[in-house]
């Protein structure tokens, strides 16, 4: 009798900690179908600049975004969201194989609108600076006149990146430099 009791701790103890392991914890470079499904209508319940204020963006968004002096983590998730909720303002709605595409991604983005002075984005995880593998200054047509503001996308390898980690977002400018921290094990 005692050895069926403990064979029985041990099994339920087993499946607790095989449980809780199997939880994800930050950035998700696999993402399931369910997953995507999910996010697809979470873009799409919101619409536009509403999709910011949702809990699953807001742990990506950094300073003022999408006003002057802020950004954005775009993860695989993350651009699921946001390119839905675009889609879905335009009347038009993203369709899933658009959205399984966007998983072959092998880059984190960060997007950040700031002044004509940012000069580089780089990241800084545990003492160790991560330059970008590419950042570049899409042409949109000029400068949005009500925040005088630039846009820039610096991308990052997942490869080079701590995907649960707390992490700063140097922004280097021509004098000087913005730090924001954010937590990617908070980021999907």
């Amino acid at each position: 009798m005692k050895t069926k009791l403990s064979y029985l701790c041990f099994l339920i103890v087993l499946i607790m900690c095989v449980s809780f392991t199997n939880v994800s914890r930050g950035i998700e470079l696999n993402p399931v179908k369910e997953q995507i499904e999910d996010t697809i209508k979470l873009g799409e319940s919101n619409p536009g600049k509403k999709i910011f204020e949702t809990g699953f963006i807001k742990q990506a968004i950094f300073g003022n975004w999408p006003k002057y002096g802020g950004g954005m983590v775009k993860t695989k998730l993350v651009d699921v969201a946001v390119m839905s909720a675009m889609m879905r303002k335009a009347r038009k709605s993203l369709k899933k194989e658009d959205a399984f595409s966007m998983m072959a991604s092998d880059v984190l983005t960060i997007s950040y609108r700031g002044g004509d002075d940012v000069f580089r984005i780089k990241l800084r995880q545990g003492g160790v600076l991560i330059e970008p593998e590419k950042m570049r200054r899409p042409e949109r047509g000029g400068r949005d006149p009500k925040e005088h503001a630039s846009f820039f996308i610096a991308t990052f390898s997942y490869s080079k990146l701590d995907l649960n980690a707390r992490t700063t977002i140097v922004i280097i400018k021509d004098f000087g430099e913005e730090k924001y921290q954010v937590d990617f094990s908070r980021i999907k």
